[in-house]
């Protein structure tokens, strides 16, 4: 960010603070003085609100800190299978732990895999070490959400009677499966890598409401209407399922610490 920039949201927070500041001391010598229920309340809602928004903002910035340390560890790990040499390893599994401080079983995982690294390991084989004993198991669980999320999308589109609502539940079922893939690898990544999720998410919802809205032409439009509607929702479900598929393996992708072998 620029000065500018900066010298804008200083001031915003600080304009921010003096209001509620004044809000808070007008509301609580009501309270007192006139012995008001009513600015009491208010008052006791604004501590609340204000005791809130700091606990998110320092939710917000570990999660941050967290994030940059995945950040790094993900463009390390890249860097080190194409450098292809040895004695980094151990940066490596530093950002690891970084990531993973808040997770035990993780964190034991990674302290036994730094436990079993030997200097004639290269730093390729440190990384297949991690995958194999750390991220295997998360691939999988990752692999089941995204097969249940596809099966979601096929029977969801095909219940729904309007291509509009089949947008919003592919929508839907997106969002919770990026949101599924995070809490399985414990962390995401940055707001460029949500956005190149979100936005073929987006691209499925509305593909998805092109696709129905033609079926139900063709539908319409066919002399036999079972027929057509049948075979036009199962094969629309198909093309969901399987666009589902592709965009959890992109969300994996994207959000795993360590690049994909």
């Amino acid at each position: 960010m620029s000065v500018a920039a900066w010298l804008a949201l200083g001031s915003m927070v600080l304009i921010f603070a003096l209001i509620i500041f004044s809000s808070a001391v007008t509301l609580a010598l009501g309270a007192i003085r006139e012995r008001s229920v009513v600015d009491g309340l208010y008052f006791v809602a604004l501590l609340v609100l204000v005791g809130s928004l700091l606990g998110l903002v320092t939710q917000q910035t570990r999660a941050l800190r967290k994030l940059k340390s995945a950040e790094r560890a993900r463009e390390m790990a890249v860097q080190l299978a194409k450098l292809d040499g040895a004695g980094s390893g151990m940066r490596l599994l530093a950002a690891l732990r970084a990531v993973y401080s808040d997770k035990p079983l993780v964190l034991g995982k990674l302290n036994a895999a730094a436990l079993a690294l030997q200097p004639h390991h290269s730093d390729r084989d440190v990384i297949e070490l991690l995958n194999r004993e750390i991220f295997t198991a998360m691939d999988q669980q990752a692999d089941q959400q995204i097969q249940k999320a596809a099966l979601r999308a096929a029977f969801g589109v095909s219940s729904c009677p309007h291509p509009a609502l089949d947008a919003v539940v592919v929508m839907v079922l997106s969002v919770m499966l990026i949101r599924d893939l995070m809490v399985v690898y414990g962390l995401r990544h940055s707001l460029r890598s949500l956005f190149r999720v979100m936005t073929r998410s987006l691209f499925l919802a509305s593909s998805t409401a092109l696709m129905s809205t033609a079926v139900e032409f063709a539908m319409r439009a066919a002399h036999d209407r079972l027929a057509a509607a049948v075979v036009g929702t199962a094969g629309e479900a198909l093309v969901v399922a399987r666009r589902m598929l592709t965009l959890g393996a992109v969300a994996k992708a994207e959000i795993r610490p360590l690049p994909l072998e």
